[in-house]
């Protein structure tokens, strides 16, 4: 399967992190599916570059969970199981609510403004990458504030991690309306400076997520 982007590079990432960016918006639009297995000479021909770069993009995707590597086995994609997206769903909620916590006494009118802009393009987009694109940035421009570069890092990997996944409950389930209404009522007590009410609402809706998550995966044999 050809992965590559034809459009011309005018940026300045570097080689491995150009192939490492197509590698994961691949995995995340299931245009390559958990378990495939990834030849490291063949990436190299599709991208046009060194087995050296495709070997440091892989190491980085194994870092970050989209990519598994076993000794003489190679790399595939990797598939989630139901205790590691208990896990993520865990983490997410400690992370985010704590960002939270740190961001509400910095949050300032534009960024109600672009929040609550955010979540009306929400109501009205039926493309689900676009659902799930503008529900991160949702998120986003809420924990901006909290100003935790390294915090709010790990926060995108993790969401990275389960966006794949996050496409059944776009798609299969009813998540998006009471998701809407939830996360309305977040913006509303983060406007209200109620960070107690606030962190309790984003724990619940980041868990309830997860297992809706958890739910649709099937165990490992």
């Amino acid at each position: 399967m050809n992965i590559v982007d034809p459009a011309p590079r005018r940026d300045n990432r570097s080689a491995a992190a150009v192939v490492a960016d197509d590698l994961r918006a691949a995995i995340l639009r299931n245009r390559l599916s958990g378990g495939e297995r990834l030849r490291q000479d063949a990436i190299a021909t599709q991208f046009g570059v060194s087995q050296m770069i495709v070997r440091e993009a892989f190491k980085q995707l194994v870092g970050e969970g989209f990519l598994t590597a076993e000794p003489r086995r190679g790399v595939a994609v990797a598939v989630m199981s139901r205790d590691e997206a208990w896990e993520i769903s865990q983490l997410r909620a400690l992370l985010e609510c704590q960002a939270l916590r740190w961001a509400i006494p910095n949050m300032v009118r534009v960024d109600f403004v672009g929040a609550a802009k955010v979540l009306d393009e929400l109501d009205t987009t039926g493309a689900v990458d676009a659902k799930i694109l503008l529900n991160g940035r949702f998120h986003q421009i809420l924990y901006a504030p909290a100003r935790r570069p390294r915090t709010l890092e790990m926060i995108e990997t993790l969401r990275m991690n389960f966006e794949r996944y996050l496409r059944y409950t776009w798609e299969q389930t009813h998540h998006l309306e009471q998701s809407q209404a939830e996360h309305r009522n977040i913006l509303t007590l983060c406007e209200m400076r109620d960070v107690e009410r606030a962190c309790d609402l984003l724990r619940k809706h980041v868990l309830a997520t997860g297992d809706l998550l958890v739910d649709s995966l099937t165990p490992k044999a």
